[in-house]
């Protein structure tokens, strides 16, 4: 079969060669992220038309969920370094432009291709001192992870991914004594924090080829449908799609993880908090989008189970929505398990109709004795011995 073109530059590919004479090929291109190619059958084999394919799901591949849950902290932890690196280089009045930007967000992007799931699980589960680096990286991660589900293109997903790492750009020109404050700020403070926005939109509009919608997502990301948000109090269609988008992100990643002056607090309980005010204060299909690719216990929720074993949600089951495919973290003794074990709870017991795992309720991390992160990060470091 000889390969005329992929989705990917052949300068990302020393090792390939345009004909593909076996399978160790193939695992290459995918190992690679080659998600889509063309083939040239004047100059070799046409695809075999009685054969089927199948894609593979990682969690059903332990060997390949190791990888990819390396692969992912790895992006993640790249990522918040580039950022804190972009953000040093703003405070200290130095220009930027887009490729520098791009890196961090291609990165997340193949990574979002290749396994959204194993990515968004490590940003939900990740605290970091940094919290403004952290959250830049993760609302961007959020919104490739939707922008995925939601059938964007390459340029559009880019686009939504840049603006979510830079929504939060002028706060960098921010002292940090205000944004670090563990307490409630005065209402100057308050004032002074708002004024990220302006800051933060000025410094863009001085970069080069940057798209508009990048600037339009950190312009609106703090107006709300009813007027009420600021800087310039928008109403309704007023506000831009990437700001509606922004505004839904946003609150949602910064709920879910702690920061200076709050606690976490679990994702369901989140959406829930947030669905109150769809449509006076979030855009209906803006929200809306986000809680369908999320499921009902979304990516990184802790789960207490009825066997007395804690896990975390690894992804949404679309026909059972009550019962995600999670990752254990505990055994039913409380131990730790050496590392999280995918389970999916529509397993039933043998011979017999009723379930072997339940959910019991959701905790937050305050509530557990261990760090998950730390054990899908000890997961992570044994797919080195693999393969």
């Amino acid at each position: 079969m000889y390969v005329a073109s992929t989705n990917r530059s052949w300068l990302q590919m020393p090792f390939f060669r345009k004909m593909i004479k076996d399978q160790s090929a193939i695992a290459k291109l995918r190992a690679y992220r080659v998600t889509d190619l063309v083939i040239d059958t004047n100059r070799g084999k046409d695809l075999d038309t009685g054969a089927e394919s199948h894609p593979v799901s990682p969690f059903n591949h332990p060997e390949i969920l190791h990888q990819n849950l390396s692969k992912s902290s790895a992006v993640h932890k790249q990522a918040v370094e580039k950022t804190g690196e972009i953000m040093d280089a703003v405070r200290d009045g130095k220009d930027l432009d887009e490729k520098t930007v791009g890196l961090p967000v291609d990165q997340m992007m193949d990574m979002i291709i290749e396994d959204p799931q194993s990515l968004l699980c490590v940003s939900v589960l990740k605290n970091t001192d940094e919290f403004t680096f952290n959250h830049c990286v993760n609302t961007a991660i959020l919104g490739l992870f939707l922008g995925k589900t939601m059938g964007l293109s390459e340029a559009e997903l880019l686009r939504l991914g840049k603006g979510a790492l830079l929504h939060d750009i002028g706060k960098c020109m921010i002292p940090k004594e205000i944004l670090a404050k563990p307490g409630r700020l005065s209402s100057e403070e308050v004032a002074e924090v708002q004024t990220h926005v302006a800051r933060g939109v000025k410094y863009l509009g001085k970069m080069k080829n940057l798209p508009v919608e990048v600037i339009h997502f950190t312009q609106d990301h703090h107006e709300r449908l009813d007027g009420s948000g600021y800087p310039r109090g928008l109403l309704g269609d007023a506000i831009s799609w990437h700001g509606r988008v922004g505004a839904v992100l946003d609150v949602y990643d910064a709920l879910i993880h702690e920061n200076y002056y709050k606690t976490s607090d679990d994702p369901n309980a989140v959406l829930e908090i947030m669905k109150k005010d769809v449509g006076t204060q979030y855009d209906e299909k803006a929200f809306n989008a986000l809680s369908d690719c999320l499921g009902t216990h979304p990516p990184g929720s802790i789960l207490m189970l009825d066997t007395g074993e804690v896990a975390i949600t690894f992804a949404p089951d679309i026909k059972n929505p009550f019962r995600p495919k999670v990752l254990l973290m505990t055994r039913e003794d409380g131990s730790f398990c050496e590392h999280p074990i995918p389970i999916e709870l529509t397993e039933t017991l043998p011979g017999e109709s009723s379930f072997k795992r339940s959910i019991v309720t959701v905790m937050s991390l305050e509530e557990i004795p261990f760090d998950p992160f730390k054990i899908l990060d000890n997961y992570s470091l044994q797919s080195s011995d693999i393969g």
